[in-house]
Protein backbone atom coordinates (compact mmCIF):
# COMPACT_ATOMS: atom_id res chain seq x y z
CA UNK A 1 0.00 0.00 0.00
CA UNK A 2 1.44 3.31 -1.02
CA UNK A 3 1.42 6.30 1.27
CA UNK A 4 0.58 9.50 -0.51
CA UNK A 5 2.24 12.69 0.80
CA UNK A 6 -0.06 15.63 0.58
CA UNK A 7 1.05 19.18 -0.12
CA UNK A 8 0.38 20.12 3.49
CA UNK A 9 2.51 17.20 4.77
CA UNK A 10 5.35 18.28 2.49
CA UNK A 11 5.15 21.83 3.75
CA UNK A 12 5.22 20.64 7.38
CA UNK A 13 8.21 18.35 6.66
CA UNK A 14 10.10 21.13 4.88
CA UNK A 15 9.42 23.54 7.72
CA UNK A 16 10.71 20.98 10.25
CA UNK A 17 13.94 20.51 8.27
CA UNK A 18 14.47 24.27 8.00
CA UNK A 19 13.79 24.73 11.72
CA UNK A 20 16.25 21.95 12.59
CA UNK A 21 18.93 23.54 10.39
CA UNK A 22 18.33 26.91 12.06
CA UNK A 23 18.76 25.30 15.50
CA UNK A 24 22.00 23.59 14.42
CA UNK A 25 23.29 26.84 12.90
CA UNK A 26 22.48 28.76 16.08
CA UNK A 27 24.23 26.10 18.16
CA UNK A 28 27.35 26.35 15.98
CA UNK A 29 27.27 30.14 16.17
CA UNK A 30 27.02 30.01 19.98
CA UNK A 31 30.00 27.65 20.14
CA UNK A 32 32.04 29.86 17.82
CA UNK A 33 31.14 32.91 19.88
CA UNK A 34 32.16 31.15 23.09
CA UNK A 35 35.49 30.04 21.58
CA UNK A 36 36.20 33.58 20.33
CA UNK A 37 35.43 34.96 23.79
CA UNK A 38 37.79 32.46 25.43
CA UNK A 39 40.49 33.26 22.88
CA UNK A 40 40.05 36.97 23.50
CA UNK A 41 40.35 36.44 27.27
CA UNK A 42 43.45 34.31 26.78
CA UNK A 43 45.14 36.85 24.54
CA UNK A 44 44.27 39.58 26.99
CA UNK A 45 45.73 37.58 29.87
CA UNK A 46 49.04 36.96 28.10
CA UNK A 47 49.54 40.51 26.85
CA UNK A 48 50.09 42.23 30.18
CA UNK A 49 53.84 41.78 30.82
CA UNK A 50 57.12 42.41 29.02
CA UNK A 51 60.55 41.00 29.90
CA UNK A 52 63.33 43.62 29.96
CA UNK A 53 66.98 42.59 29.53
CA UNK A 54 69.82 44.93 30.51
CA UNK A 55 73.40 44.00 29.60
CA UNK A 56 76.79 45.51 28.74
CA UNK A 57 78.53 44.46 25.51
CA UNK A 58 82.31 43.94 25.16
CA UNK A 59 82.69 47.57 24.06
CA UNK A 60 81.33 48.70 27.43
CA UNK A 61 78.02 49.96 26.05
CA UNK A 62 74.97 49.24 28.21
CA UNK A 63 71.72 48.32 26.48
CA UNK A 64 68.16 47.56 27.59
CA UNK A 65 65.72 45.75 25.32
CA UNK A 66 62.43 43.88 25.29
CA UNK A 67 63.18 42.25 21.92
CA UNK A 68 65.09 39.11 20.98
CA UNK A 69 68.79 39.85 20.45
CA UNK A 70 72.20 38.37 19.61
CA UNK A 71 75.33 38.89 21.73
CA UNK A 72 78.68 37.36 22.70
CA UNK A 73 79.51 35.22 25.71
CA UNK A 74 80.10 35.50 28.54
CA UNK A 75 76.95 37.62 28.68
CA UNK A 76 75.69 38.78 32.07
CA UNK A 77 72.09 40.02 31.93
CA UNK A 78 69.83 41.66 34.49
CA UNK A 79 66.20 40.65 33.88
CA UNK A 80 63.25 42.75 35.04
CA UNK A 81 59.69 43.01 33.82
CA UNK A 82 56.98 45.60 33.32
CA UNK A 83 53.21 45.16 33.40
CA UNK A 84 50.26 47.10 32.00
CA UNK A 85 47.66 45.52 34.25
CA UNK A 86 48.40 42.46 36.36
CA UNK A 87 46.43 40.81 39.14
CA UNK A 88 48.01 41.23 42.57
CA UNK A 89 49.49 38.30 44.45
CA UNK A 90 51.02 36.54 41.45
CA UNK A 91 54.30 34.61 41.85
CA UNK A 92 56.99 35.22 39.20
CA UNK A 93 58.78 32.11 37.91
CA UNK A 94 61.73 32.45 35.50
CA UNK A 95 62.85 29.64 33.19
CA UNK A 96 66.19 29.63 31.31
CA UNK A 97 66.55 26.90 28.71
CA UNK A 98 69.14 26.25 26.00
CA UNK A 99 67.55 24.79 22.87
CA UNK A 100 70.20 22.15 22.18
CA UNK A 101 71.93 21.47 25.50
CA UNK A 102 70.65 20.17 28.83
CA UNK A 103 70.69 23.59 30.49
CA UNK A 104 67.35 24.22 32.20
CA UNK A 105 67.30 26.64 35.14
CA UNK A 106 64.32 27.89 37.18
CA UNK A 107 64.34 30.98 39.41
CA UNK A 108 61.66 32.10 41.88
CA UNK A 109 62.26 35.84 42.24
CA UNK A 110 60.79 39.05 40.92
CA UNK A 111 63.93 40.25 39.12
CA UNK A 112 66.89 38.02 38.40
CA UNK A 113 70.38 37.87 36.86
CA UNK A 114 71.81 35.23 34.56
CA UNK A 115 75.13 34.68 32.76
CA UNK A 116 75.02 32.99 29.34
CA UNK A 117 78.11 30.93 28.48
CA UNK A 118 76.84 28.57 25.76
CA UNK A 119 76.67 29.37 22.05
CA UNK A 120 73.28 28.94 20.43
CA UNK A 121 69.70 29.98 21.17
CA UNK A 122 68.61 30.48 24.78
CA UNK A 123 64.92 30.72 25.67
CA UNK A 124 63.97 32.95 28.60
CA UNK A 125 60.40 32.62 29.91
CA UNK A 126 58.68 34.52 32.71
CA UNK A 127 55.45 33.09 34.10
CA UNK A 128 53.25 34.86 36.64
CA UNK A 129 51.44 32.14 38.55
CA UNK A 130 48.67 31.78 41.11
CA UNK A 131 47.86 28.42 42.70
CA UNK A 132 50.10 26.66 40.13
CA UNK A 133 48.17 28.24 37.26
CA UNK A 134 49.95 30.48 34.75
CA UNK A 135 47.98 33.72 34.39
CA UNK A 136 50.55 35.88 32.60
CA UNK A 137 53.59 34.96 30.49
CA UNK A 138 56.25 36.44 28.23
CA UNK A 139 59.37 35.06 26.54
CA UNK A 140 62.61 36.22 24.92
CA UNK A 141 65.22 34.56 22.68
CA UNK A 142 68.90 35.36 23.27
CA UNK A 143 71.35 34.01 20.70
CA UNK A 144 75.01 33.63 21.70
CA UNK A 145 77.48 33.73 18.80
CA UNK A 146 80.05 31.06 17.98
CA UNK A 147 83.58 31.72 19.21
CA UNK A 148 86.57 33.24 17.45
CA UNK A 149 90.08 34.12 18.66
CA UNK A 150 93.17 35.55 16.98
CA UNK A 151 96.37 36.96 18.49
CA UNK A 152 98.63 39.52 16.71
CA UNK A 153 102.30 38.93 15.90
CA UNK A 154 103.60 42.38 16.88
CA UNK A 155 102.97 45.50 18.96
CA UNK A 156 104.71 48.80 19.69
CA UNK A 157 104.58 49.92 23.36
CA UNK A 158 105.86 53.46 22.75
CA UNK A 159 102.99 55.40 24.39
CA UNK A 160 101.72 56.84 21.12
CA UNK A 161 98.24 55.48 21.83
CA UNK A 162 98.41 53.03 18.93
CA UNK A 163 98.98 49.31 19.52
CA UNK A 164 100.69 49.96 22.88
CA UNK A 165 99.35 46.77 24.50
CA UNK A 166 99.71 43.22 23.26
CA UNK A 167 96.29 41.53 23.49
CA UNK A 168 93.75 39.58 21.48
CA UNK A 169 92.69 41.27 18.24
CA UNK A 170 89.68 43.33 19.30
CA UNK A 171 87.71 42.63 16.13
CA UNK A 172 88.78 38.97 16.01
CA UNK A 173 87.56 37.52 19.29
CA UNK A 174 84.02 36.47 20.11
CA UNK A 175 82.34 34.43 22.83
CA UNK A 176 85.51 33.38 24.69
CA UNK A 177 84.47 32.11 28.12
CA UNK A 178 87.90 30.95 29.38
CA UNK A 179 91.20 32.67 28.62
CA UNK A 180 94.79 32.43 29.90
CA UNK A 181 97.78 33.96 28.12
CA UNK A 182 101.53 33.80 28.93
CA UNK A 183 104.50 35.79 27.59
CA UNK A 184 107.98 34.25 27.54
CA UNK A 185 111.37 35.55 26.47
CA UNK A 186 113.71 33.61 24.16
CA UNK A 187 115.22 31.83 27.19
CA UNK A 188 111.83 30.44 28.23
CA UNK A 189 111.44 32.78 31.19
CA UNK A 190 107.85 33.78 31.91
CA UNK A 191 107.53 37.56 31.87
CA UNK A 192 103.79 38.08 32.17
CA UNK A 193 100.40 36.34 32.22
CA UNK A 194 96.77 37.46 32.21
CA UNK A 195 93.29 35.92 32.26
CA UNK A 196 91.09 38.89 31.26
CA UNK A 197 90.78 38.81 27.48
CA UNK A 198 90.20 42.58 27.39
CA UNK A 199 93.62 43.19 29.00
CA UNK A 200 97.15 42.46 27.78
CA UNK A 201 100.93 42.92 28.11
CA UNK A 202 102.43 46.43 28.13
CA UNK A 203 105.95 45.27 27.25
CA UNK A 204 107.29 45.45 30.80
CA UNK A 205 108.76 42.96 33.27
CA UNK A 206 108.55 43.82 36.97
CA UNK A 207 107.65 47.37 36.02
CA UNK A 208 110.59 47.96 33.66
CA UNK A 209 110.43 47.98 29.83
CA UNK A 210 111.98 44.95 28.16
CA UNK A 211 114.23 45.24 25.10
CA UNK A 212 112.93 45.30 21.57
CA UNK A 213 112.99 41.85 20.04
CA UNK A 214 111.10 38.62 19.53
CA UNK A 215 109.09 37.10 22.38
CA UNK A 216 106.71 34.18 22.59
CA UNK A 217 103.01 34.00 23.52
CA UNK A 218 101.06 30.93 24.55
CA UNK A 219 97.28 31.19 24.83
CA UNK A 220 94.93 28.55 26.18
CA UNK A 221 91.25 29.41 25.78
CA UNK A 222 87.77 27.94 25.35
CA UNK A 223 84.84 29.26 23.36
CA UNK A 224 81.14 29.27 24.24
CA UNK A 225 80.68 26.68 21.49
CA UNK A 226 83.16 24.29 23.17
CA UNK A 227 86.06 25.04 20.79
CA UNK A 228 89.47 24.75 22.52
CA UNK A 229 92.19 27.22 21.52
CA UNK A 230 95.92 26.53 21.96
CA UNK A 231 97.78 29.39 20.27
CA UNK A 232 101.58 29.56 20.17
CA UNK A 233 103.36 32.24 18.20
CA UNK A 234 106.19 34.76 18.10
CA UNK A 235 105.55 38.33 19.23
CA UNK A 236 107.65 41.15 17.79
CA UNK A 237 108.11 44.04 20.21
CA UNK A 238 109.08 47.17 18.22
CA UNK A 239 109.08 50.48 20.13
CA UNK A 240 110.44 52.67 17.34
CA UNK A 241 107.75 51.49 14.95
CA UNK A 242 106.22 54.44 13.06
CA UNK A 243 102.89 53.62 11.49
CA UNK A 244 102.94 56.57 9.06
CA UNK A 245 106.46 55.81 7.85
CA UNK A 246 105.67 52.11 7.55
CA UNK A 247 102.51 52.81 5.56
CA UNK A 248 104.39 55.13 3.17
CA UNK A 249 107.17 52.64 2.60
CA UNK A 250 104.67 49.90 1.79
CA UNK A 251 102.93 51.92 -0.90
Amino acid sequence: MRYKITKKDAEVLLFSVILQNIRITNMILRKITSLLALLSLSLGAFAGIDIQATYTDKSGVEATTTDNFTAEAPLHVMFTWTATSVEEGLTPVWHFRHRTSSTNVTRYESDTEYTFTEAGINVVVLNLCKNDEVLETDSMLITITESQLEMPNAFSPNDDGINDVYRAKQDKYKSIVEFHAYIFNRHGQKLYEWTDITKGWDGKYNGSPVKDGVYFVYVKARGADGVEYNIRRDVNLIRDFNQTTSSSSNE
